[in-house]
């Protein structure tokens, strides 16, 4: 069974309290593959914004990554080890990292998603880029409130290594509306102030994001 998911189009490519897109528009593809013995392959390519600020100071950038991982067949497990490349990239692939990600879902409204890095990219301003260990956990809910609407709200907290080390939450509420395969999603991200201090203006503190969501 294979299938894709496609955003065409969001306002800003937050991930876990970090903005990935410098605040600005991104286009991700999302291709996935389930073979009958359960075993999940899936790939991902992802084209964000020029990034100018001191965090990721890459230009226009593609950001690929791949997954291989099993899948319960309730479809309720998923635990997928990825990597990520920054193709490229002026800074060459000092910003390439690897993550293993244990999904768990509870009847489609219920999501916790533990993330664990061993090299993710941190740019420290006093020691340039460096590659640290990072672990996240959070939890998201989605729950229709009105025909085709539905409320989201996610929670999560993340922690990363190396100097000057530390940690912040991070926090969701929004809404989506879905069409068909079509699904349009508006959401306010907020941080605490430990996610400025790791990773200064891509911290997501008080942002609103919109995002069109195409599934096939």
């Amino acid at each position: 069974m294979s299938g894709a998911v496609l955003p065409p189009f969001t306002s800003d490519y937050i991930v876990r309290g970090i903005s990935r897109s410098n605040a600005q528009a991104a286009l991700q593809l999302d291709l996935h593959y389930l073979g009958s013995n359960g075993f999940r392959r899936r790939g991902v390519c992802l084209q964000v914004a020029h990034r100018s600020r001191p965090i990721e100071r890459c230009g226009a950038q593609r950001l690929c990554g791949v997954s291989l991982g099993p899948r319960a067949a309730t479809g309720t497990v998923k635990v997928l080890a990825s990597h990520y490349a920054y193709p490229w990239n002026r800074a060459g692939s000092g910003y390439d990292y690897d993550e293993l990600d244990v999904d768990l879902t509870y009847q489609e409204w219920l999501g916790v998603d533990l993330v664990y890095s061993p090299n993710a990219p941190r740019f420290v301003r006093s020691r340039g880029l460096l590659g640290v260990s990072s672990e996240s956990a959070e939890v998201n809910l989605q729950r229709p409130v009105l025909g085709r609407l539905s409320a989201t709200a996610g929670i999560g907290y993340s922690h990363f290594d190396g100097p000057y080390a530390g940690g912040f939450a991070y926090w969701s509420v929004g809404a989506a509306y879905t069409i068909a395969a079509v699904s349009l999603v508006v959401s306010y991200v907020d941080t605490t102030a430990g996610a400025k201090a790791l990773f200064y203006d891509s911290a997501a503190a008080g942002r609103w994001a919109g995002t069109v969501i195409w599934r096939f």
